[in-house]
């Protein structure tokens, strides 16, 4: 009887996401020496782990944006993708001290995503890059997912296979 461990599968989302969020980040100094450590926390599933981490460095530096994001950023995905009121709480905090940070805009839309409301992630992410910078590492991805939902809801064929002729 040992704790479940998250599956491959969830802890490649999980890297891909930290990754989107570190590149989403604006402040270089003082949080990226909080969210190395937590990150690897959450990589490995220890969410709890990585939401304690963050919140001593929220205590030590409360007006920091990006561990705000990266607090909402640990509860969702403690939360398989859902957006709790601790990590909406985050979120809004993060966009108070930062309106221009793009995280928490995205992973809000993400969330919608999940929770089918595909609508709302069209309209959070459009409004993101519609004030990103074009030179913003996170946006070629933002662009190409958008692109994709926008076709699957509009859709677009997609190339089948021809099972009967080899």
């Amino acid at each position: 009887s040992s704790p479940a461990q998250p599956m491959a599968a969830e802890r490649g989302a999980a890297e891909a996401l930290l990754k989107m969020r570190s590149d989403m980040d604006q402040n270089f100094g003082v949080a990226k020496m909080w969210l190395v450590t937590a990150d690897g926390f959450a990589r490995n599933g220890s969410y709890a782990a990585a939401a304690g981490y963050i919140q001593a460095g929220l205590r030590e530096h409360p007006e920091n944006a990006d561990l705000w994001s990266a607090l909402g950023l640990v509860l969702m995905l403690a939360s398989d993708g859902e957006i709790t009121p601790p990590a909406k709480l985050a979120f809004d905090k993060a966009r108070k001290l930062a309106p221009n940070l793009p995280a928490p805009d995205y992973f809000e839309g993400l969330a919608a995503l999940f929770e089918r409301k595909p609508d709302v992630t069209i309209v959070k992410w459009r409004s993101l890059l519609e004030r990103a910078s074009p030179q913003a590492k996170w946006r070629p991805a933002v662009e190409s997912q958008l692109a994709g939902l926008e076709s699957l809801l509009a859709g677009t064929p997609q190339p089948t296979v021809d099972n009967q002729n080899p």
